[in-house]
């Protein structure tokens, strides 16, 4: 099983214009509701580098991406990556978290969707718009993430298990706070996956050996491989983007 992004060259552009969008969200945050919300940007944009490089070093991912017309190398690449899917979602799950034991869940929940939601739906249309006006299947570039592989799988076992322990590990004062913050992640990337698929850009594969050709399932699996992706595989191996630094201290 695969997950994957269909895109062209002018994907980068459209990372590029959502991280100066996380930047001005992130900075608003730090200045109305403090420090707090840089430790959350720097730790997941880390967390995310460690997680690219090994998928790309592991070649479990594969593909190209373009900033300006211009091919990325691997590093470019995985910092431009890193830098956007970290914090897209961390951040705004963050506040919810904050909100949720302040006691301004609805309001907080309304606000933060409406703003991952925007970069989502940018994003997914910016990659449906360019790909319509494609004139050759060169122009289509396919970036594929097998997530199936065994022993990546068990190895996702592993360090899921690690990551689920140290959440409940923290104490029950501060535990609401951090599954708030790991639910509301887990919504914002089945929203992020709800909308690039219906817009046709993201969505899953399986690999058939027989004919050496990759095949799009029925509606069901696609819901089951998204919904895997988003609250299991994606979910949890960022979750130490929030108890490293609780434990660390650095969480004022």
């Amino acid at each position: 099983m695969f997950s994957v992004r269909k895109s062209t060259k002018f994907h980068g552009n459209a990372n590029f214009n959502v991280l100066i969008y996380i930047l001005l969200i992130t900075s608003i945050l730090i200045t109305f509701y403090g420090i707090n919300y840089l430790v959350i940007f720097l730790s997941s944009s880390l967390l995310h580098l460690l997680i690219e490089t090994g998928l790309t070093i592991s070649n479990i991912r594969k593909g190209s991406t373009y900033l300006f017309g211009r091919k990325l190398s691997k590093p470019g690449e995985i910092i431009l990556r890193s830098f956007v899917e970290g914090p897209a979602f961390c951040v705004p799950a963050f506040f919810i978290a904050d909100q949720f034991i302040a006691g301004n869940v609805l309001l907080a929940l309304i606000s933060a969707t409406f703003i991952v939601g925007i970069a989502a739906f940018y994003l997914a249309y910016s990659d449906n718009f360019q790909l319509r006006k494609v004139k050759t299947d060169d122009d289509v570039i396919i970036i594929r993430r097998a997530m199936t592989k065994p022993k990546s799988v068990m190895l996702l076992a592993l360090i899921n298990t690690i990551c689920i322990s140290m959440m409940f590990l923290i104490p029950i004062d501060s535990r609401s706070h951090a599954f708030a913050y790991l639910l509301s992640y887990s919504l914002f990337v089945v929203l992020f996956y709800f909308i690039n698929y219906n817009m046709r850009v993201r969505y899953i594969e399986l690999y058939d050996p027989e004919t050496m050709e990759y095949k799009k399932p029925g509606v069901l699996m696609q819901v089951g491989g998204l919904l895997y992706d988003s609250a299991y595989e994606m979910a949890l191996l960022i979750s130490p983007a929030y108890w490293i630094p609780y434990y660390m201290g650095i969480f004022s």
